[in-house]
Protein backbone atom coordinates (compact mmCIF):
# COMPACT_ATOMS: atom_id res chain seq x y z
CA UNK A 1 0.00 0.00 0.00
CA UNK A 2 2.82 2.35 0.64
CA UNK A 3 4.38 2.04 -2.39
CA UNK A 4 1.16 2.57 -4.00
CA UNK A 5 0.75 5.88 -2.67
CA UNK A 6 4.40 6.43 -3.03
CA UNK A 7 3.62 5.91 -6.76
CA UNK A 8 0.63 8.38 -6.88
CA UNK A 9 2.91 11.25 -5.17
CA UNK A 10 5.52 10.57 -7.50
CA UNK A 11 3.38 11.93 -10.66
CA UNK A 12 4.04 15.40 -8.71
CA UNK A 13 0.70 17.28 -9.18
CA UNK A 14 -0.64 19.37 -6.69
CA UNK A 15 -4.19 18.38 -5.55
CA UNK A 16 -5.24 21.85 -5.97
CA UNK A 17 -8.46 23.70 -5.58
CA UNK A 18 -10.35 23.74 -8.81
CA UNK A 19 -13.53 25.08 -10.00
CA UNK A 20 -16.53 22.06 -9.16
CA UNK A 21 -16.94 20.23 -12.45
CA UNK A 22 -20.14 21.17 -14.18
CA UNK A 23 -21.77 18.14 -15.95
CA UNK A 24 -24.26 20.31 -16.69
CA UNK A 25 -23.89 20.42 -20.64
CA UNK A 26 -23.26 16.68 -20.60
CA UNK A 27 -26.00 15.49 -22.90
CA UNK A 28 -25.25 11.43 -22.74
CA UNK A 29 -22.93 8.89 -22.51
CA UNK A 30 -22.04 5.12 -21.10
CA UNK A 31 -20.69 2.88 -18.40
CA UNK A 32 -17.87 1.27 -19.43
CA UNK A 33 -17.31 -2.19 -17.30
CA UNK A 34 -14.29 -4.10 -17.11
CA UNK A 35 -14.37 -7.81 -16.46
CA UNK A 36 -11.42 -9.78 -14.47
CA UNK A 37 -9.58 -10.46 -17.95
CA UNK A 38 -10.01 -7.30 -19.59
CA UNK A 39 -8.95 -4.11 -17.68
CA UNK A 40 -9.52 0.11 -17.58
CA UNK A 41 -5.95 0.94 -19.61
CA UNK A 42 -4.77 2.98 -22.11
CA UNK A 43 -2.09 1.65 -24.62
CA UNK A 44 1.51 3.41 -24.05
CA UNK A 45 3.00 3.13 -26.99
CA UNK A 46 -0.17 3.53 -29.52
CA UNK A 47 -1.33 0.63 -29.85
CA UNK A 48 -5.06 0.90 -28.72
CA UNK A 49 -6.37 -1.59 -25.65
CA UNK A 50 -9.84 -2.52 -25.89
CA UNK A 51 -10.94 0.12 -23.08
CA UNK A 52 -9.74 2.50 -25.92
CA UNK A 53 -11.76 1.00 -28.35
CA UNK A 54 -14.60 0.66 -26.17
CA UNK A 55 -14.02 4.50 -25.98
CA UNK A 56 -13.43 5.30 -29.33
CA UNK A 57 -16.98 3.43 -30.04
CA UNK A 58 -19.09 5.52 -27.67
CA UNK A 59 -17.34 8.95 -28.90
CA UNK A 60 -19.03 7.26 -32.30
CA UNK A 61 -22.15 7.10 -30.59
CA UNK A 62 -22.46 10.71 -29.20
CA UNK A 63 -21.35 9.87 -25.54
CA UNK A 64 -19.79 12.88 -23.88
CA UNK A 65 -19.46 10.88 -20.99
CA UNK A 66 -17.97 8.04 -19.80
CA UNK A 67 -18.92 6.52 -16.10
CA UNK A 68 -15.87 4.22 -14.67
CA UNK A 69 -17.67 1.65 -12.70
CA UNK A 70 -14.93 -0.19 -10.17
CA UNK A 71 -16.24 -3.26 -7.74
CA UNK A 72 -15.39 -4.40 -4.13
CA UNK A 73 -17.61 -7.33 -2.66
CA UNK A 74 -19.07 -8.11 1.05
CA UNK A 75 -19.60 -11.31 2.43
CA UNK A 76 -23.30 -11.81 3.37
CA UNK A 77 -25.57 -9.54 3.80
CA UNK A 78 -24.85 -9.15 7.45
CA UNK A 79 -20.95 -8.71 7.18
CA UNK A 80 -19.31 -5.46 8.10
CA UNK A 81 -16.32 -5.34 5.22
CA UNK A 82 -16.61 -3.61 1.57
CA UNK A 83 -13.37 -5.70 -0.10
CA UNK A 84 -12.04 -4.08 -3.03
CA UNK A 85 -12.11 -6.96 -6.07
CA UNK A 86 -8.46 -5.70 -7.09
CA UNK A 87 -5.98 -7.22 -4.49
CA UNK A 88 -4.09 -5.30 -2.35
CA UNK A 89 -0.62 -6.10 -4.26
CA UNK A 90 -2.54 -4.87 -7.43
CA UNK A 91 -3.80 -1.36 -6.46
CA UNK A 92 -0.82 0.09 -7.82
CA UNK A 93 -0.86 -1.10 -11.30
CA UNK A 94 -4.86 -0.43 -10.85
CA UNK A 95 -4.07 3.21 -10.44
CA UNK A 96 -1.65 3.37 -13.31
CA UNK A 97 -3.85 1.86 -15.69
CA UNK A 98 -7.12 4.05 -14.93
CA UNK A 99 -5.33 7.04 -14.71
CA UNK A 100 -3.78 6.79 -17.92
CA UNK A 101 -7.72 5.82 -19.37
CA UNK A 102 -8.87 8.99 -17.71
CA UNK A 103 -6.48 10.90 -19.40
CA UNK A 104 -7.56 9.33 -23.01
CA UNK A 105 -10.96 9.96 -22.25
CA UNK A 106 -10.26 13.56 -21.54
CA UNK A 107 -8.18 13.82 -24.64
CA UNK A 108 -11.37 12.53 -26.49
CA UNK A 109 -13.13 15.67 -25.53
CA UNK A 110 -15.39 13.54 -22.86
CA UNK A 111 -15.95 13.81 -19.00
CA UNK A 112 -15.05 10.98 -16.67
CA UNK A 113 -16.51 9.94 -13.54
CA UNK A 114 -15.71 7.06 -11.32
CA UNK A 115 -18.64 4.87 -9.59
CA UNK A 116 -17.47 2.81 -6.70
CA UNK A 117 -20.66 -0.11 -6.49
CA UNK A 118 -20.19 -3.14 -4.56
CA UNK A 119 -21.94 -7.12 -4.60
CA UNK A 120 -23.30 -9.08 -2.09
CA UNK A 121 -21.59 -12.86 -1.88
CA UNK A 122 -21.92 -15.90 -0.14
CA UNK A 123 -19.45 -16.93 2.45
CA UNK A 124 -18.08 -18.74 -0.30
CA UNK A 125 -18.13 -16.39 -2.86
CA UNK A 126 -21.87 -17.41 -4.10
CA UNK A 127 -23.43 -14.43 -6.63
CA UNK A 128 -26.61 -13.71 -6.48
CA UNK A 129 -26.84 -15.37 -2.82
CA UNK A 130 -29.24 -16.38 -1.46
CA UNK A 131 -29.94 -17.67 2.31
CA UNK A 132 -32.71 -19.55 4.31
CA UNK A 133 -33.50 -17.22 6.87
CA UNK A 134 -34.74 -18.71 11.12
CA UNK A 135 -38.70 -18.17 9.86
CA UNK A 136 -38.02 -20.60 6.76
CA UNK A 137 -38.34 -18.05 3.50
CA UNK A 138 -35.53 -17.79 1.29
CA UNK A 139 -33.71 -14.12 1.01
CA UNK A 140 -31.97 -12.70 -1.53
CA UNK A 141 -29.10 -10.56 -0.21
CA UNK A 142 -27.80 -7.70 -2.04
CA UNK A 143 -26.34 -4.51 -1.62
CA UNK A 144 -29.69 -2.73 -1.30
CA UNK A 145 -30.86 -5.01 1.63
CA UNK A 146 -27.85 -5.44 3.52
CA UNK A 147 -27.97 -5.08 7.40
CA UNK A 148 -24.17 -5.39 8.76
CA UNK A 149 -24.32 -6.44 12.62
CA UNK A 150 -21.90 -3.97 13.16
CA UNK A 151 -22.99 -0.34 11.04
CA UNK A 152 -20.21 1.45 12.19
CA UNK A 153 -17.26 -0.26 11.09
CA UNK A 154 -19.34 -1.18 8.12
CA UNK A 155 -19.12 2.61 7.47
CA UNK A 156 -15.95 2.74 8.14
CA UNK A 157 -14.90 0.00 6.22
CA UNK A 158 -17.02 1.03 2.97
CA UNK A 159 -14.74 4.91 3.27
CA UNK A 160 -11.67 2.85 3.25
CA UNK A 161 -12.88 1.16 -0.18
CA UNK A 162 -14.00 4.50 -1.52
CA UNK A 163 -10.09 6.56 -0.43
CA UNK A 164 -8.64 3.64 -3.16
CA UNK A 165 -10.43 5.70 -5.90
CA UNK A 166 -10.78 8.82 -4.17
CA UNK A 167 -6.80 9.16 -4.78
CA UNK A 168 -7.19 8.06 -7.95
CA UNK A 169 -10.34 10.47 -9.00
CA UNK A 170 -8.04 13.26 -7.67
CA UNK A 171 -4.87 12.69 -9.69
CA UNK A 172 -7.16 11.21 -12.73
CA UNK A 173 -9.24 14.82 -12.59
CA UNK A 174 -12.39 12.78 -12.22
CA UNK A 175 -15.34 15.36 -13.04
CA UNK A 176 -17.68 13.46 -10.93
CA UNK A 177 -17.32 10.60 -8.37
CA UNK A 178 -20.36 8.52 -7.00
CA UNK A 179 -20.57 7.92 -2.97
CA UNK A 180 -22.91 5.31 -3.10
CA UNK A 181 -25.68 3.52 -5.00
CA UNK A 182 -28.65 1.86 -4.42
CA UNK A 183 -27.90 1.51 -0.56
CA UNK A 184 -31.75 1.56 0.01
CA UNK A 185 -31.16 -0.07 3.77
CA UNK A 186 -28.69 1.99 4.65
CA UNK A 187 -29.92 5.74 3.17
CA UNK A 188 -33.51 5.50 4.16
CA UNK A 189 -34.04 2.26 5.71
CA UNK A 190 -35.85 -0.48 4.99
CA UNK A 191 -38.68 -0.92 8.14
CA UNK A 192 -39.83 -4.11 7.18
CA UNK A 193 -37.01 -6.36 6.97
CA UNK A 194 -34.81 -4.08 9.09
CA UNK A 195 -36.61 -2.33 12.09
CA UNK A 196 -33.78 -1.89 14.24
CA UNK A 197 -32.47 0.65 11.99
CA UNK A 198 -35.49 1.55 10.17
CA UNK A 199 -34.71 4.77 8.87
CA UNK A 200 -31.06 4.32 7.75
CA UNK A 201 -28.45 6.40 8.74
CA UNK A 202 -28.81 9.92 6.90
CA UNK A 203 -26.16 11.51 9.45
CA UNK A 204 -23.48 9.04 8.53
CA UNK A 205 -24.03 9.62 4.73
CA UNK A 206 -23.46 13.56 5.21
CA UNK A 207 -20.47 13.19 6.80
CA UNK A 208 -19.29 11.33 4.46
CA UNK A 209 -20.26 13.07 1.82
CA UNK A 210 -18.35 15.92 3.55
CA UNK A 211 -15.26 14.02 3.83
CA UNK A 212 -15.51 13.35 -0.13
CA UNK A 213 -16.22 17.25 -0.45
CA UNK A 214 -12.75 17.54 1.49
CA UNK A 215 -10.68 15.03 -0.89
CA UNK A 216 -12.18 15.89 -4.04
CA UNK A 217 -13.39 19.68 -4.30
CA UNK A 218 -13.40 20.32 -7.69
CA UNK A 219 -15.63 17.05 -8.76
CA UNK A 220 -19.22 16.82 -9.13
CA UNK A 221 -20.29 14.20 -6.11
CA UNK A 222 -23.54 11.78 -6.51
CA UNK A 223 -25.35 9.48 -4.80
CA UNK A 224 -27.28 6.89 -6.93
CA UNK A 225 -31.12 6.03 -6.03
CA UNK A 226 -32.72 3.11 -7.99
CA UNK A 227 -35.92 3.04 -9.64
CA UNK A 228 -37.47 0.00 -9.84
CA UNK A 229 -40.77 -1.74 -9.70
CA UNK A 230 -40.70 -2.57 -6.06
CA UNK A 231 -43.30 -1.34 -3.68
CA UNK A 232 -42.96 0.22 -0.91
CA UNK A 233 -45.94 0.71 1.54
CA UNK A 234 -46.76 4.77 2.66
CA UNK A 235 -49.62 6.18 4.40
CA UNK A 236 -51.24 2.81 4.14
CA UNK A 237 -51.04 2.18 0.16
CA UNK A 238 -48.50 0.24 -1.71
CA UNK A 239 -46.27 2.87 -4.34
CA UNK A 240 -44.02 1.78 -7.14
CA UNK A 241 -40.65 3.04 -7.35
CA UNK A 242 -37.86 1.27 -5.18
CA UNK A 243 -35.67 3.38 -3.55
CA UNK A 244 -36.59 6.32 -4.77
CA UNK A 245 -40.11 6.34 -3.44
CA UNK A 246 -38.53 5.92 -0.20
CA UNK A 247 -36.45 8.89 -0.54
CA UNK A 248 -39.74 11.24 -1.15
CA UNK A 249 -42.22 9.07 1.59
CA UNK A 250 -39.04 10.21 3.99
CA UNK A 251 -38.69 13.99 2.65
CA UNK A 252 -41.78 14.78 2.16
CA UNK A 253 -44.56 12.58 3.62
CA UNK A 254 -42.81 12.54 6.94
CA UNK A 255 -41.55 15.76 6.47
CA UNK A 256 -41.16 18.18 10.26
CA UNK A 257 -42.01 15.13 12.59
CA UNK A 258 -42.32 16.81 16.32
CA UNK A 259 -40.00 13.37 17.70
CA UNK A 260 -36.61 15.01 18.29
CA UNK A 261 -34.46 12.00 17.47
CA UNK A 262 -36.69 11.59 14.13
CA UNK A 263 -36.48 15.03 13.72
CA UNK A 264 -32.67 15.36 13.48
CA UNK A 265 -32.98 12.18 11.31
CA UNK A 266 -35.22 13.67 8.76
CA UNK A 267 -33.08 17.12 9.05
CA UNK A 268 -29.71 15.03 8.42
CA UNK A 269 -31.81 13.69 5.35
CA UNK A 270 -32.86 17.04 4.25
CA UNK A 271 -29.15 18.26 4.68
CA UNK A 272 -27.85 15.44 2.78
CA UNK A 273 -29.69 16.25 -0.42
CA UNK A 274 -28.95 19.63 -0.46
CA UNK A 275 -25.29 19.25 -0.14
CA UNK A 276 -25.28 16.64 -2.96
CA UNK A 277 -23.90 18.09 -6.13
CA UNK A 278 -26.51 15.86 -8.45
CA UNK A 279 -28.58 12.94 -7.89
CA UNK A 280 -27.67 9.38 -10.15
CA UNK A 281 -31.33 7.83 -10.85
CA UNK A 282 -30.56 4.11 -11.44
CA UNK A 283 -33.81 3.26 -13.73
CA UNK A 284 -35.06 -0.45 -14.51
CA UNK A 285 -38.83 -0.44 -14.70
CA UNK A 286 -41.23 -2.54 -16.84
CA UNK A 287 -42.35 -0.76 -19.76
CA UNK A 288 -44.40 -3.97 -20.32
CA UNK A 289 -46.49 -6.81 -18.40
CA UNK A 290 -45.93 -10.24 -18.48
CA UNK A 291 -48.70 -11.69 -20.65
CA UNK A 292 -48.49 -9.10 -23.12
CA UNK A 293 -48.40 -10.20 -26.76
CA UNK A 294 -45.57 -7.39 -27.83
CA UNK A 295 -46.67 -5.91 -31.52
CA UNK A 296 -44.26 -7.00 -34.30
CA UNK A 297 -44.64 -3.90 -36.32
CA UNK A 298 -41.57 -1.48 -34.70
CA UNK A 299 -43.37 1.75 -34.45
CA UNK A 300 -46.52 -0.01 -32.68
CA UNK A 301 -44.00 -1.80 -30.56
CA UNK A 302 -42.72 1.74 -29.29
CA UNK A 303 -45.86 3.16 -28.98
CA UNK A 304 -46.92 0.71 -26.54
CA UNK A 305 -44.05 0.84 -24.56
CA UNK A 306 -43.89 4.84 -24.49
CA UNK A 307 -47.34 4.67 -22.43
CA UNK A 308 -45.68 3.02 -19.42
CA UNK A 309 -42.27 5.13 -20.07
CA UNK A 310 -44.99 8.07 -19.75
CA UNK A 311 -46.76 7.56 -16.37
CA UNK A 312 -42.81 6.83 -15.50
CA UNK A 313 -41.89 9.98 -16.41
CA UNK A 314 -44.74 11.91 -14.57
CA UNK A 315 -44.03 9.87 -11.64
CA UNK A 316 -40.41 11.07 -11.34
CA UNK A 317 -41.50 14.94 -11.84
CA UNK A 318 -43.87 14.57 -9.28
CA UNK A 319 -41.75 13.38 -6.74
CA UNK A 320 -38.71 15.59 -8.12
CA UNK A 321 -41.25 18.70 -7.58
CA UNK A 322 -42.52 17.77 -4.06
CA UNK A 323 -38.75 17.00 -2.73
CA UNK A 324 -37.36 20.19 -4.44
CA UNK A 325 -40.27 22.14 -2.84
CA UNK A 326 -39.63 20.82 0.61
CA UNK A 327 -35.99 20.57 0.71
CA UNK A 328 -35.89 24.45 -1.22
CA UNK A 329 -33.55 23.42 -3.83
CA UNK A 330 -33.78 22.06 -7.19
CA UNK A 331 -30.94 19.08 -7.74
CA UNK A 332 -30.48 18.02 -11.53
CA UNK A 333 -31.04 14.58 -11.64
CA UNK A 334 -28.84 12.34 -13.66
CA UNK A 335 -29.87 8.97 -15.04
CA UNK A 336 -26.46 6.85 -14.12
CA UNK A 337 -27.53 3.06 -14.99
CA UNK A 338 -30.54 2.51 -17.39
CA UNK A 339 -30.30 0.12 -20.24
CA UNK A 340 -32.38 -2.81 -21.47
CA UNK A 341 -31.07 -6.65 -22.73
CA UNK A 342 -31.27 -7.32 -26.30
CA UNK A 343 -33.49 -10.35 -25.62
CA UNK A 344 -37.08 -10.84 -26.29
CA UNK A 345 -39.30 -8.59 -23.97
CA UNK A 346 -35.99 -7.54 -22.49
CA UNK A 347 -38.15 -4.57 -21.55
CA UNK A 348 -39.98 -6.37 -18.70
CA UNK A 349 -38.33 -6.75 -15.56
CA UNK A 350 -35.34 -4.94 -16.42
CA UNK A 351 -34.05 -5.37 -13.00
CA UNK A 352 -34.51 -9.15 -12.46
CA UNK A 353 -32.69 -9.45 -16.17
CA UNK A 354 -31.26 -13.21 -15.42
CA UNK A 355 -34.75 -14.31 -15.61
CA UNK A 356 -35.55 -12.84 -19.13
CA UNK A 357 -36.36 -14.90 -21.92
CA UNK A 358 -32.54 -15.86 -23.60
CA UNK A 359 -33.73 -15.18 -27.01
CA UNK A 360 -31.77 -12.68 -29.02
CA UNK A 361 -34.14 -9.67 -30.09
CA UNK A 362 -32.32 -6.54 -31.02
CA UNK A 363 -35.68 -4.69 -32.08
CA UNK A 364 -36.95 -4.87 -28.55
CA UNK A 365 -33.93 -3.50 -27.31
CA UNK A 366 -33.94 -0.68 -29.54
CA UNK A 367 -37.98 -0.67 -29.13
CA UNK A 368 -37.42 0.47 -25.28
CA UNK A 369 -34.64 2.53 -26.03
CA UNK A 370 -36.75 4.42 -27.96
CA UNK A 371 -39.28 5.10 -25.83
CA UNK A 372 -37.16 6.16 -23.05
CA UNK A 373 -35.77 8.76 -25.07
CA UNK A 374 -39.34 9.80 -25.86
CA UNK A 375 -40.71 9.93 -22.54
CA UNK A 376 -37.69 11.48 -21.06
CA UNK A 377 -35.43 12.93 -23.80
CA UNK A 378 -37.23 14.59 -26.50
CA UNK A 379 -39.59 15.55 -23.37
CA UNK A 380 -37.31 18.39 -21.86
CA UNK A 381 -37.84 17.86 -18.80
CA UNK A 382 -36.44 20.95 -16.98
CA UNK A 383 -34.58 18.72 -14.17
CA UNK A 384 -32.39 16.11 -16.68
CA UNK A 385 -29.27 16.98 -16.51
CA UNK A 386 -27.88 13.49 -18.11
CA UNK A 387 -28.47 10.06 -19.50
CA UNK A 388 -25.42 6.87 -19.37
CA UNK A 389 -26.34 4.08 -20.54
CA UNK A 390 -25.68 0.57 -18.81
CA UNK A 391 -23.25 -0.53 -20.70
CA UNK A 392 -19.87 -0.71 -22.82
CA UNK A 393 -17.92 -3.63 -21.75
CA UNK A 394 -13.99 -3.45 -22.33
CA UNK A 395 -14.60 -7.32 -23.25
CA UNK A 396 -14.28 -7.19 -27.38
CA UNK A 397 -16.32 -10.99 -27.09
CA UNK A 398 -19.42 -8.48 -26.34
CA UNK A 399 -18.99 -6.00 -28.90
CA UNK A 400 -20.00 -8.76 -32.05
CA UNK A 401 -23.86 -7.16 -31.82
CA UNK A 402 -25.01 -10.35 -31.59
CA UNK A 403 -25.36 -10.97 -28.11
CA UNK A 404 -27.77 -11.15 -25.39
CA UNK A 405 -26.41 -8.10 -22.79
CA UNK A 406 -27.41 -4.57 -22.42
CA UNK A 407 -24.50 -3.48 -24.79
CA UNK A 408 -25.76 -1.46 -27.67
CA UNK A 409 -22.29 -1.95 -29.10
CA UNK A 410 -22.87 -2.60 -33.22
CA UNK A 411 -26.69 -3.64 -32.64
CA UNK A 412 -27.50 -1.40 -36.13
CA UNK A 413 -31.42 -0.60 -34.62
CA UNK A 414 -30.51 0.45 -30.99
CA UNK A 415 -27.77 2.73 -32.28
CA UNK A 416 -29.38 4.36 -34.54
CA UNK A 417 -32.24 5.30 -31.81
CA UNK A 418 -28.96 6.54 -29.29
CA UNK A 419 -27.59 8.51 -32.27
CA UNK A 420 -30.68 9.98 -33.48
CA UNK A 421 -30.68 11.78 -30.21
CA UNK A 422 -27.02 11.80 -29.01
CA UNK A 423 -25.31 13.37 -31.92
Amino acid sequence: MKKFFKYLLSLGLLLSVQAKADLANVSGGFNLTETDEFHYDASVDGTKTPAQVAVDHIKRLGGKHVELNVRARMITGTGTEIVPVTKPADRADEAKRMIRLMKYIKEQGMTVGIRPIFFVVGPNGEFPYYQIMPDGHRKHWWHGNIQPVDPDRWFDSFRTYLDVYITIANIGKADEFTIGAELYSMTVGIEDQWQEYQYGFPGRWLALLRYVKMKLPRAMLMYDINFTDDSNTSGGFQKSGGELERWRYRLVDLANPTDPEELKIWQDLVQFWRELDGIGIDMYRSLASRGQVPPTNYNDLVKLLRQRADSYASQLDTAWTEISLVTEVEKKLYFKEIGYRSVQNGFIDPFTFADNDPRVNIMHQAAAYDAFFGAFWDAKWPWLGGVFFWDVSVDPSKHTGKDSGFSPMNKKQTEEVILKRFK
